[in-house]
Order: structure tokens, then sequence, then C-alpha cells
């Protein structure tokens, strides 16, 4: 069984429901009715673009092409968190693109290992949509992750300055901030998914079901695929701020304020 499909005409008649927002924010001129048109305009667009390229991309099912399309991913989340960290692009994209290629590295092994076989999972109807999940979701906790790490180190330096006079190693040292960049960045993350199946269905395995899979099935990738977001997200922030302390915190344990966009 297959889910039925939307007229565009419904699709247009669908999305007024936007309107209802874009009168809240006015109303109390939150000045957020341009980024939300624009936002959700963008999207539209670009989902629209995606929908006609991978009906080519599935039928080519070339792993050379989908490779290609996932480093394209990995470039354009490095770029996008680095931007919204507001930290300095040169000093983090290296570090912040490690961190997403460890991400992909790992959720890969497990996909193509123990949740399916190696051919299947290589099929671009596959790789692509899954591998851009694992990215796409990691993101938002990278950039909040970093920044809550830079921002508090910057505001608190006399702190760590202090714990390094007192005689602890650079690590201790920074041991705290790491600390509250994981709990600001994941506490939300964990709160979220532990009402999942109890108040709300995750939009994965909501498609799965409206696609006409078996739920239990559907339930199986879900859980998988909240798992390795988790997962990902973690080893991409612990990954990003470890190997950008090299640009960060000289070899004299002191931090650089040229990593901060003025």
């Amino acid at each position: 069984m297959n889910s039925n499909d939307i007229s565009w005409f419904n699709l247009v008649l669908g999305s007024l429901i936007v309107v209802l927002p874009v009168i809240i924010f006015q109303y109390y001129r939150t000045g957020l009715v341009r980024q939300m048109l624009i936002a959700f305009a963008r999207m539209s667009i670009q989902l629209l673009f995606v929908g006609f390229y991978l009906k080519y991309i599935f039928a080519l099912d070339s792993i050379a092409i989908n490779l290609l399309w996932i480093i394209i991913m990995m470039i354009a989340a490095a770029i996008s968190i680095v931007r919204r960290s507001e930290l300095s692009t040169k000093a983090f994209i290296m570090p912040v693109a490690a961190g997403i290629f460890a991400d992909v590295i790992l959720n890969a092994i497990i996909y193509a290992y123990i949740v399916m076989d190696t051919d299947t999972f290589l099929h671009a109807r596959y790789l692509i949509p899954i591998t851009g999940m694992v990215i796409g979701n990691c993101i938002t906790n990278a950039i909040i992750g970093i920044r809550a790490f830079y921002n508090n180190l910057k505001d608190n330096e006399i702190r760590y300055r202090y714990a390094l006079i007192a005689g602890a190693t650079k690590s201790e040292a920074l041991r705290p901030f790491f600390a509250d960049a994981f709990r600001t960045s994941f506490a939300p993350t964990i709160a979220s998914n532990a009402t999942i199946g109890l108040i709300w269905l995750p939009g994965m395995m909501t498609g799965q079901i409206l696609g006409g899979s078996d739920p239990m099935t559907a339930i199986k990738y879900q859980i998988l695929i909240v798992l390795s977001i988790f997962v990902g997200g973690v080893i991409t922030v612990f990954t990003a701020l470890r190997l950008s302390l090299k640009y960060s915190i000289d070899t004299r344990h002191n931090l650089n304020h040229s990593i901060y966009k003025s």
C-alpha cells in the first residue's frame, strides 16, 4: 500500500496555516515574520528541488554520485554550524567538518554491517536519506554546544585561569566548560526523546506507516535512527571541540580571542 498523493492545490491550501503565526507574530511585533517567511520559502524550494533530483539519483544509483552528494551535505553542514556559532571560520571549519565526518563514519558502519547488509545500505534510496537525517540533526546540537562552550569560556576566563594557577592541567581546567556545553546542547534532546511514543510519533516512523510499512518495522527503524542521531550529535560536538582547542588555546594555555567574531 502506498500513501495517498497530495495535489499541488491542496499543498498550497494546507500551507496557508502559516498565516496564523504571521498574525500572532505581527500583532506582538516580534520581528520574526520576515525571517519565518523566508525560512519556509527556502525550505519549500529546497525540498521541491530535492524531490526532482532524487528521482534521478535513485535511478542512477551510482556509489560515486551518492558519496559525492554526502560530501556536499557534510560541507554545507560544517559551514552552517561555524557561521551560526559566530566563531572564526578559518579556525573552526576543519574541526567541525572532522566531527561531522566521525558522525557519518560511525553510523555508516552501524547501518552497513549491523542494521542492513552493505549492498543494501549503499543504495541511494537508503544511503542518502539516512545519512542526511544523521547529518541534519547534528547541526542544532553542534551549534548550541560549540557556542555554549566558547561563550562560557570567554565569559569565565578568570575561572579557567584560576584552575590552571591552582595546579589543574588544561584538560582538567576545561572539563567544567565541556560539561556545561554538553548539558546545554543535549539536555533538551534527552527530554524530548523521553516523550517519543508517549506524546508524539517521530517523522520517519509516521512516514513509513503512511507509506504502508508494518508499524513494528517502522518502530525498529525509528529506535535506531533516534539513537544514531543522538550519538552522532555527541560525537560531532565532542570531536569538534577537542580538535578546535588546537586553534583556540595556545601553547601557554591562553585563550585565543581572535577566534571570536566581533
